[in-house]
């Protein structure tokens, strides 16, 4: 057990030392262009699409990643718009909860957990590192153990 605090330790002082080191990214900014209905339900698709990217959700969480609206071309005076069509927001069921099954679950993977997740699920099996263990005590986060 000592031998691997002793790795996990090493590991630890190598990744720290490298994100010292390495210089602040720049965010990104993506320009969207939402000139019609049609165009913001293709980007609304598109983002659910990369949503499955746990990298691209961190950046956009952390505002490493922005969007932007593209400039639009001015209406000729006396002309309206079409009336955008009517949506009705309806609220799903709650998302599943993020489910671990590998034998460490580190630091790291906590970090890539959504903001608005209240708990996670972790195999029998799982163990967490001591940061781990500290982050989701932090953000409020409970643990459920499933019997596999």
């Amino acid at each position: 057990m000592s031998e691997l605090r002793a790795l996990i330790r090493e590991i630890l002082v190598e990744e720290l030392a490298a994100l010292r080191a390495a210089p602040a990214a720049t965010p990104a900014c993506e320009m969207v262009d939402v000139h019609s209905d049609e165009a913001l339900m293709a980007f609304a698709r598109d983002l659910l699409g990369r949503a499955n990217d746990p990298e691209f959700v961190r950046c956009v969480q952390s505002g490493q990643h922005s969007f932007t609206l593209a400039p639009t071309v001015a209406q000729p005076p006396g002309q309206r718009p079409a009336p955008a069509a009517s949506f009705t927001l309806v609220a799903s069921a709650p998302a599943e909860a993020p489910r671990f099954e590998k034998a460490l679950v580190t630091e790291r993977d906590v970090a890539a957990i959504p903001r608005d997740q209240s708990r996670i699920r972790l195999a029998r099996n799982t163990r967490l590192t001591p940061l781990a263990s500290d982050e989701l005590r932090r953000r409020g986060i409970r643990i459920e153990r499933t019997q596999k």
